[in-house]
């Protein structure tokens, strides 16, 4: 632990995507007696820091909500909404945190109304310029649940890169953590087990009560979501006819 002491701020701008100039609109300085444990000059979290609550932030994804990804349910989400999504092939998901953390792992809850598998990688950034892979698993069927753990490492942004889906051509993802929180992975463990039955994640649906996705979905990013948007209007979790999913 170590406690930091300063008189001064100094803000330095060592890059702007568009010119020249680095802007600020709003700055704030808060004092907190609470210690952190630092590593090499940053904070390394305990707690779950990809949180609206915590300033964190979807910049590239597309979703009915722009918080789904990061408001915590993992329980209300179904063919039609709670989940956040890109095309295979274009774009990604993408959370920005507050500030550049080391990280060492991160959750995510893939949707699992049905029993598809999804193939992914992620990678993390302090800059969006250079990025580091830190889980491959192109080549894995990965279903539910996915803990990712890696080598401690600064990162202020996370990248999420579907590849396959085995149902249609989007990627869909309702749950994003950083750091992985063990205690609530313990809590949906003891909450999804019956007695004598395996865990099952995610949510048990009634097949009739479901319906066909329907509407538009927020688009969170400029450029190639735009194209993405428009796709996934036919593309959100499919519904067969004739079958329960």
């Amino acid at each position: 632990m170590q406690m930091l002491n300063f008189w001064y701020i100094r803000i330095v701008g060592t890059h702007n995507t568009v010119n020249k100039i680095f802007h600020i609109v709003a700055f704030e300085c808060m004092f907190t007696n609470k210690t952190f444990t630092l590593e090499k000059g940053l904070i390394v979290p305990m707690e779950n820091v990809a949180t609206i609550a915590d300033c964190a932030s979807v910049i590239e994804g597309v979703s009915r909500s722009r918080n789904a990804l990061l408001n915590g349910d993992t329980k209300n989400y179904d063919w039609d909404s709670g989940y956040t999504c890109h095309q295979l092939g274009s774009g990604a998901i993408v959370v920005q945190l507050a500030q550049p953390y080391m990280i060492g792992s991160i959750r995510l809850l893939l949707w699992d109304c049905d029993d598809r598998s999804y193939s992914y990688y992620v990678e993390v950034s302090t800059n969006q310029q250079q990025w580091t892979m830190v889980a491959d698993r192109t080549k894995v069927s990965c279903k539910s649940w996915q803990s990712v753990t890696f080598e401690r490492q600064p990162a202020s942004f996370i990248r999420i890169v579907g590849t396959h889906n085995t149902a249609n051509e989007v990627f869909h993802c309702v749950h994003f953590e950083c750091p992985e929180q063990q205690s609530s992975q313990k809590e949906e463990s003891i909450e999804e087990s019956g007695p004598g039955e395996p865990s099952l994640a995610g949510p048990q649906l009634d097949p009739h009560a479901l319906q066909a996705p329907s509407g538009s979905f927020e688009r969170l990013s400029l450029g190639r979501s735009g194209r993405c948007c428009a796709r996934l209007r036919n593309e959100a979790p499919r519904r067969p006819s004739g079958h329960p999913v």
